[in-house]
């Protein structure tokens, strides 16, 4: 029996990891997952809606910079995801759903970019009236 000269990559390696911890301990995965959730649900109710947005957004800036075009691709996948829980939230009762919609991240990135120009704006005329 020969063995091919071929390696796995990382990525076949993890996700043979990740399928043998799924089929051999069930519930170390289950518990994971769970705990993964009820940590990121603490974080959105101890900094609240616009705070867990804002420091997502931040991350997504982040990101950004690192690497550009990977991030428009994922910016592209959030942003059809968004569309489609929109489309499954608009099914609900006016008023019973609102905290669950995702936020527009297009414009909080806008308001932030006006933002930050205004107060550039501000720094530059306060910066010439003491000269």
């Amino acid at each position: 029996m020969k063995l091919s000269k071929s390696r796995p990559s990382p990525w076949v390696i993890i996700l043979g990891a990740l399928a043998l911890l799924v089929v051999l301990r069930p519930l170390l995965m289950l518990g994971l997952i769970l705990l993964t959730v009820f940590v990121t649900l603490g974080v959105f109710l101890a900094l609240g809606y616009d705070g867990f947005w804002q420091r997502a957004m931040a991350l997504g800036r982040w990101y950004t910079g690192r690497r550009p075009e990977r991030a428009a691709r994922i910016r592209a996948r959030l942003d059809a995801f968004a569309m489609k829980w929109d489309a499954v939230l608009d099914r609900f009762p006016e008023g019973t759903v609102d905290g669950l919609y995702l936020p527009d991240f297009g414009e909080i990135a806008a308001a932030d970019a006006r933002h930050d120009e205004a107060l550039d704006r501000r720094f530059d005329s306060l910066r010439n009236s003491e000269a």
